[in-house]
């Protein structure tokens, strides 16, 4: 039976939403870039990413605003520890103005979540190695040394930055065509940085991101991500003040220091298969699959099943523009008031909007979500009101 303590019920829902959407909708940036060298544009020689994970630790403030359609809807100031190259870090909130975690650590191989309120901490086994971080700025900055004489634009994958821990309005990530551009340097906090931009090549998908990289350390000290859907214009900014590098961190500073009466739950890491149709997951799935009307010109890039305490089937599909995923698992709760009211079949269902949107609604002990990359909320109702609640559940 699953554990219904609130904290771990939001957490385990993420987890399967990652795992049962997120391994069918997790798509990479495949970045085509499109040079926009100027006689001003520096040609970085050095080995960015061996600079950024040669930094023996850093501490600063970090601090994350949202806002959407120019109101603040929440900032939130930590004391940050992090270590470049892993996926070491201590986020501990000074103040928000939203409901968060008080403490967010992890040693690189696990990472907790603490909620002080509650007395209960959350932990999460990680997969990879965290090092990611300085290819991705290895290869962005690596294209800003195109010049119209001397290189062609070729399509290396390229990904942006992370921009919030999911739950705090962070976009999924997407599949597009996009360009870099350099726009110079400005301080933040008193360190000189480079401006960097990226966005879509025809910017149909109302998207972009803005990285200022410390130009002696290449760690990137603030960068804002913004978005435009269904009319609505959401810009996360996250920038670190008060920055020190090479602190020399000790371990001690990774490793968890809650309460002895703290409750640690550990969400079960569930197995997941893939098919390459309908029928073949449907053979083997322990739960009745999703028949949603999907429109035309889609075509199925493959589905999931998903077993373990949080069990799920999913279906990805995808045309030359957009991405729609359709997930279903035996996990409920009641729903948030979303970004609006809408019912399925009877059902309170929440909207979200973003450069991902998605649409979740329960039907006795199964949730359903749908998400779209590229694809409009009206797009995503119509296609929840064709799955409904089967009366056969």
């Amino acid at each position: 039976m699953v554990t219904r303590h609130l904290t771990s019920e939001r957490l385990v829902l993420t987890i399967a939403a990652v795992v049962v959407v997120g391994v069918l909708a997790v798509a990479t940036w495949s970045l085509v870039f499109a040079s926009t060298g100027t006689a001003d544009q520096p040609r970085i020689d050095a080995d960015v990413q061996q600079r950024y994970e040669a930094i023996d630790g850093v501490n600063a403030t970090q601090t994350t605003t949202i806002t959407r359609d120019g109101t603040v809807a929440s900032r939130t100031t930590y004391d940050a520890v992090l270590q470049p190259g892993t996926q070491k870090k201590r986020l501990a909130v000074v103040n928000s103005t939203a409901r968060r975690y008080d403490l967010r650590v992890s040693n690189g191989s696990a990472l907790w979540l603490y909620d002080q309120r509650r007395e209960n901490a959350t932990r999460i086994s990680l997969s990879g190695t965290g090092a990611d971080r300085g290819e991705r700025l290895q290869r962005l900055l690596t294209k800003l040394n195109m010049s119209a004489a001397a290189e062609t634009p070729d399509s290396q994958s390229v990904e942006p930055l992370p921009v919030v821990p999911h739950g705090e309005g962070q976009p999924t990530e997407s599949t597009g065509s996009m360009a870099v551009s350099y726009r110079g340097t400005e301080s933040v906090d008193g360190r000189e940085a480079y401006v960097i931009r990226v966005a879509p090549e025809n910017d149909t998908a109302a998207y972009e991101q803005t990285i200022w990289v410390d130009i002696d350390r290449f760690f990137p000290v603030k960068k804002r991500t913004a978005w435009t859907t269904d009319g609505e214009h959401t810009v996360v900014t996250t920038t670190y003040t008060n920055v020190s590098y090479d602190t020399g961190v000790s371990e001690d500073v990774f490793t968890p220091d809650f309460p002895d009466d703290t409750t640690v739950t550990v969400p079960e890491t569930p197995d997941t298969r893939t098919y390459e149709s309908v029928g073949a997951l449907e053979a083997e799935a322990e739960m009745q699959v999703p028949e949603p009307d999907i429109p035309p010109g889609y075509e199925l890039t493959y589905a999931t099943q998903t077993r373990g305490q949080i069990r799920g089937v999913g279906l990805r599909y995808a045309n030359r523009t957009s991405l729609l995923t359709v997930a279903k698992y035996n996990y409920t709760y009641s729903p948030s008031d979303g970004d609006g009211q809408v019912t399925i079949d009877g059902r309170q269902a929440q909207l979200t909007r973003g450069p991902t949107s998605s649409l979740s609604w329960s039907c006795e002990s199964y949730r359903y979500t749908i998400r779209g990359e590229g694809v409009s909320a009206d797009r995503l109702i119509t296609v929840g009101q064709s799955i409904g609640c089967p009366a056969a559940e």
